[in-house]
């Protein structure tokens, strides 16, 4: 029986971990914090998984939330033209519905989960000398440890700095649910001016079906986010979110009676949109594989670093099982990150331009889905789905050629 450490409990290193259990892998995970630490810990971030990436999940019986969690059926998206003046407001549809879940509700169930199917857990924080000790006595060490401390092990490869994008700070709040919201099953928001980008969506989290807030803002000067405190108490930071929704007054009339969901229902989520190199080499020489967002993470606004975690799980899992008995070399780590890497390009290269500056062609398409449901929706859809969102939206001629197409029809 092969044996491999897994090190972090998010979401690609326990599905990972819980999918390789189901195939009789014996699978080491060792996190900081227990099942229990995690439930009754603040807020992580926020988590929202499309429907190709929780049909992965469904495959190995993990979608607990299934008929819990209230559906995400689209997005809004709205804003002003070239001039200033107003020039798209429209809902986009998903084929089938996406799905949010708090973190420490998925993660701390899951890690039971592992543990109940035979996984072992070992609660302890790691350190570069651990695994420089314990590398030899896997098959494979798998870095699922998130953005910071064991993934600066890992060399960055592209970092979005260079052209120009920022580092970003998230501001997250889980709340009540308004009553009469007429997103109720939408993800909706908009830019709030001087202090950040506002997503509002369903979400599920301790006591149940609740509502997510998410202020997103660039770490740079003028930004008022940018000057909050990264700790703060909860009630103070939603004080805050909610004093900067009033700029956007229609949502501000729905969410201005929010509660949080419980005491400590909020975070403060710093991203620094890159890529890093998959493979570390440790002082003895030895090599760990990274995985999700230890490698590669995208601007919030995107949010597709769930989506990127689940897919990296499954990619991996496949390629494990595909190698067989064959050593897990450098060669491995590799080609498997390629396929991960290949899925998660378009949201931290190409479509990352398109969206953040609005081309003409991009710009047409945000006008042409006001009175067009089918531009509305695939383009929402390429969320689920980055590749077909690339093939159409990242060359003008493809993307004349479709709004013709669905204008002749």
């Amino acid at each position: 029986m092969r044996r491999i450490l897994i090190v972090g409990a998010g979401q690609s290193g326990l599905q990972l971990g819980l999918c390789l259990l189901q195939h009789d892998y014996d699978i080491t995970i060792m996190t900081a914090r227990t099942a229990s630490e995690l439930a009754s810990g603040r807020a992580v971030s926020v988590q929202l998984l499309t429907s190709d990436q929780l049909d992965l999940e469904r495959a190995y019986g993990l979608d607990l939330w299934e008929g819990k969690a209230p559906p995400v059926r689209g997005s809004r998206l709205s804003g002003k033209g070239n001039f200033g003046n107003a020039s798209y407001d429209w809902t986009g549809y998903y084929r089938r519905p996406a799905q949010s879940v708090d973190e420490r509700v998925k993660m701390s169930v899951w890690l039971d989960l592992f543990e109940k199917m035979g996984g072992q857990v070992v609660i302890h924080p790691v350190t570069v000398s651990d695994l420089d000790y314990l590398v030899g006595m896997y098959d494979l060490t798998i870095i699922a440890a998130g953005q910071s401390g064991l993934a600066e092990m890992f060399s960055v490869t592209h970092d979005w700095r260079a052209q120009g994008m920022p580092e970003f700070r998230s501001a997250i709040a889980y709340v009540t649910a308004a009553e009469d919201d007429p997103y109720a099953e939408v993800q909706t928001g908009g830019w709030i001016p001087d202090v950040g980008h506002l997503v509002s969506l369903p979400s599920y989290s301790l006591n149940g079906p609740c509502r997510l807030l998410c202020i997103s803002a660039p770490t740079v000067d003028g930004v008022e986010m940018a000057s909050w405190p990264s700790r703060m108490r909860p009630q103070r930071q939603l004080e805050l979110m909610l004093e900067g929704i009033k700029h956007l007054p229609e949502l501000y009339e729905i969410y201005k009676d929010a509660e949080l969901v419980d005491p400590k229902a909020v975070a403060m989520d710093p991203t620094r949109p890159l890529v890093r190199d998959p493979v570390a080499v440790l002082p003895s020489g030895g090599k760990v594989l990274g995985i999700g967002d230890t490698l590669i993470t995208t601007g919030p606004g995107f949010a597709q670093n769930a989506n990127n975690e689940c897919r990296s799980a499954d990619i991996y899992l496949k390629a494990i099982l595909e190698h067989g008995d064959q050593p897990f070399d450098e060669d491995f780590m590799r080609a498997t990150f390629a396929r991960f890497e290949e899925f998660a390009r378009p949201f931290y290269s190409d479509l990352v331009v398109l969206i953040t500056t609005l081309p003409p062609h991009v710009l047409e398409v945000y006008e042409t889905a006001n009175t067009c449901q089918a531009v509305a929706d695939r383009f929402v859809e390429g969320f689920n789905d980055p590749a077909d969102m690339l093939s159409w939206l990242g060359d003008p001629e493809a993307t004349r050629a479709f709004l013709a197409e669905v204008a002749g029809g």
